[in-house]
């Protein structure tokens, strides 16, 4: 197998979002060139089948690189959505009167209907509605049976399917609906690594899915990433990351959902609450927007890219400017330059962090062991710092200690190879080499850094490793000099 690594070892990781602009094999193997980790599979759009083709280009493209590539398939969840309305669509105007009604609607008359039928029974006098991204947005004035009648408080024009927030209200909707299960099967199906799970309100949220997904019997279960974007799941944070393998900072229904103000100050407290939890963190959403159609991103998104890096997020995200973008590859290329610039300012710190969460003796034991690899690596400015890893937790305790060392993880697990494309700061390779002793395993690298000139004569090489592969919590240190 030939064995790749980013030519620039960029440590932040990049999701991109697969869309007609990028779907074809050609474009796919392009943005893996260009710096893509993971691919993301938005359920909201496009068919099982079209899905099932770019799994299989993805996982031929990981095949003949080396590289492993992670999938991320995000569920649509209960996301509610305007009926049909006219092409043209309706201009709201401020204070005018519109209802909400359970069944046929008429727009002459001021009535909308949404794809929840439960929506008029749940809403409640002073309940907001915002539409069109937030730009329209209604208060409840008075309710009877099967209607909600509304105020316009900030007009603007309404086109049908668009979607529907309703920040603060609690709505009974379950978490995953009909076609969430339908396309949850697919993913484990086609053993897809990640599940983005859509409209988290509570920790019993994560629960429900992952009892879904230890009913399916699936030997190779994919780790659930929730999608904090509901003003409930802040307030039920810790109790989410308790029970998640991962977050994302979906920022455009959360700026929608809550105050709009406050979503720089919650993506600060969501990726600090992950960091030390040990638990990946994606921050989404209109990172680099304009380039859906220019060849360069504005002054503030590439400021909003590097404080995401800055915050200490794992992986930036990708969406419209790779799925209908006019240059897909370019974005991915440009999001890469800009994680670099600012992770040189992150290796000028003098620190590291040590307020890392534990939950085990094993893990104790598995901190103690790569903080001490971290700080003896740095010391000798060593060239590689090298993880043997069968279930990702050292490389997951690395990550988080944001080392300036190039890390890179061995796996013979293909599964965990692609778990890893999330955490920021390692390089995987899946190999059969991982029995070897710590020292055939430093000769094993030394050779593989010479050929792609990553080692010289000299050198430091540092392997945390294990006296025996096959048992947990027996980890040690091994540093080799480059012959």
């Amino acid at each position: 197998m030939s064995h790749y690594v980013e030519p620039l070892l960029t440590k932040t990781k990049i999701v991109a979002t697969v869309g007609p602009a990028s779907r074809s094999p050609e474009k796919l193997a392009e943005l893996v060139s260009a710096g893509v980790d993971v691919f993301r599979l938005n359920f909201a759009h496009g068919s099982l089948d079209e899905k099932a083709e770019i799994v299989a280009a993805i996982r031929e493209i990981s095949a003949r690189t080396g590289k492993p590539i992670g999938i991320l398939g995000d569920l649509s969840g209960p996301k509610i959505r305007l009926g049909q309305l006219p092409s043209a669509g309706l201009t709201l105007l401020r204070g005018q009167q519109w209802d909400f009604v359970d069944g046929p609607t008429n727009p002459d008359a001021r009535e909308l209907s949404t794809s929840y039928d439960g929506l008029v029974e749940d809403l409640r006098v002073g309940d907001r509605i915002r539409l069109a991204d937030g730009a329209v947005s209604l208060v409840v004035t008075e309710k009877s049976p099967g209607r909600a009648t509304c105020e316009v408080e900030q007009p603007g024009v309404i086109r049908g399917h668009q979607g529907v927030n309703l920040p603060g209200s609690r709505l009974r909707i379950a978490s995953l609906t009909d076609k969430d299960l339908i396309d949850l099967d697919w993913a484990i199906r086609h053993q897809l690594d990640f599940v983005g799970l859509s409209f988290v309100r509570a920790a019993e949220d994560i629960r429900g899915l992952r009892e879904r997904i230890t009913q399916s019997g699936t030997a190779s279960p994919p780790s659930i990433i929730a999608k904090i974007e509901k003003p409930e799941a802040i307030d039920d944070l810790d109790q989410i990351l308790t029970e998640t393998d991962g977050v994302m900072v979906a920022r455009g229904d959360l700026g929608v959902e809550v105050d709009i103000v406050r979503v720089p100050g919650l993506q600060k407290r969501i990726i600090a609450a992950c960091n030390r939890r040990r638990i990946p963190v994606i921050t989404a959403t209109q990172m680099l927007e304009s380039m859906i159609q220019n060849e360069l991103p504005t002054r503030a998104e590439v400021t909003d890219v590097a404080n995401a890096v800055l915050d200490g997020t794992d992986a930036v995200m990708l969406s419209g400017e790779t799925a209908v973008g006019r240059h897909p590859a370019l974005v991915v290329e440009t999001m890469s330059r800009i994680a670099r610039e600012a992770e040189l300012l992150l290796e000028s710190r003098k620190d590291l962090p040590l307020g890392l969460s534990s939950r085990t003796p094993t893990t104790d034991m598995t901190v103690a062991v790569t903080l001490g690899a971290v700080h003896a690596a740095e010391r000798l400015q060593a060239k590689l710092l090298v993880l043997l890893t069968r279930s990702g937790a050292t490389a997951a305790a690395v990550s988080e200690l944001r080392s300036r060392i190039p890390v890179l993880a061995l796996t013979d697990c293909p599964r965990v190879a692609r778990t890893l494309t999330l955490r920021w700061g390692v390089q995987t390779i899946i190999t059969d080499r991982c029995a070897d002793s710590p020292h055939q395993i430093a000769g094993f690298v030394e050779e593989w850094g010479r050929e792609r000139g990553l080692l010289a004569s000299g050198d430091y090489l540092l392997v945390v490793g294990a006296t025996n592969w096959t048992s947990p919590g027996k980890d040690l240190l091994h540093v080799a000099i480059v012959k």
